[in-house]
């Protein structure tokens, strides 16, 4: 049994007539009359009636007639899947997570995609950044993301600049600190140091927190884990801690919290995150995800060319786990 055999039955069912539904097919009606005795033969049992005053269906064949409709249709629908898939606009993508840090950046993305996208269902993968590049080497997942100094330099990946900002301190509008127009990292060495710490070597958070004053010189209290960005900032915006995290969305900024910029200079202090990806994949899916990554790239690096020639200093954070 093929295809055909269930689009001329239905042609037929449909026409009541080997004549009509041969016309309708433009296919000789002997042709169209021999594949139907063949399907018949196939099944076992006679789907039709003939008789000179047409064609009229047995019980079989209108039982027959309800499932190769079904059938139809469905290849119909599985067809257009398939042309959808293969131009991006369907399927599943999944795609790596740094937490806060991505934070800063992928709800107005994933928002973004959707909109553009919306039967494409993706599906998110948080990890550190090793886990992600041995993930996405893996095919667990189809994009990766990346500190640009923790890149994997690899020709069988290619990459693009999500953002790159100057990390900020992160304290509660009431702490000692709040009133200044830029903190000295020397003036963190008696506060209490908040990092995102998640399981196993998801330690990033901490890693930049204590190299950063380390290379200052810095000698400061033990950094204190919290286990996820919600619990860092409540306990920041409580005045229970302070820590050195990545600009954001300023809507996003809860009320208790303020930023203020680091007076001290070094390469260091900025952050830049690429999202990675296989070079030779040709998936439709993986290339829109990364077009509207770049939209929002550039959008945000116009954004803030802007901010800076006001003089606006940076409003809200994520932070870097």
């Amino acid at each position: 049994m093929e295809l055909r055999h269930l689009r001329y039955f239905v042609a037929v069912a449909d026409a009541l007539s080997f004549r009509r539904a041969a016309d309708s097919l433009r296919v000789s009606q002997p042709a169209l009359s021999k594949q139907i005795k063949d399907l018949e033969n196939d099944l076992g049992v006679l789907l039709m009636n003939r008789n000179t005053g047409g064609v009229s269906l047995t019980d079989a064949g209108m039982m027959f007639l309800d499932e190769a409709r079904d059938i139809l249709e469905r290849v119909e629908m599985a067809r257009k899947a398939a042309l959808d898939a293969s131009s991006g606009k369907s399927g599943s993508l999944t795609i790596g997570s740094l937490g806060a840090v991505t934070a800063s950046f992928l709800p107005v993305v994933l928002a973004a995609y959707r909109a553009r996208y919306p039967r494409v269902e993706v599906m998110l993968h948080e990890a550190s950044i090793s886990e992600q590049t041995r993930a996405l080497k893996d095919r667990v997942i189809q994009i990766a993301f990346a500190t640009a100094q923790g890149l994997d330099r690899s020709p069988n990946l290619a990459s693009t600049q999500v953002m790159s900002s100057r990390i900020v301190v992160a304290l509660g509008q009431d702490h000692r600190l709040a009133g200044l127009t830029d903190i000295s990292l020397a003036d963190l060495a008696d506060e209490t140091l908040l990092c995102v710490c998640g399981p196993g070597s998801q330690q990033q958070h901490v890693e930049v927190t204590e190299s950063i004053l380390a290379a200052r010189g810095i000698r400061h209290r033990p950094v204190k884990r919290v286990n996820g960005f919600e619990p860092l900032v409540a306990l920041a915006s409580g005045g229970h801690g302070v820590s050195l995290l990545l600009p954001f969305a300023s809507s996003n900024k809860p009320d208790h919290l303020v930023f203020r910029p680091i007076r001290d200079e070094g390469d260091d202090l900025v952050i830049s995150i690429v999202a990675v990806w296989w070079n030779r994949s040709r998936s439709k899916l993986v290339q829109n995800f990364i077009s509207v990554l770049q939209e929002h790239a550039s959008k945000n690096s116009r954004g803030l060319r802007r901010d800076r020639a006001k003089a606006i200093p940076s409003e809200a954070v994520a932070g870097k786990r």
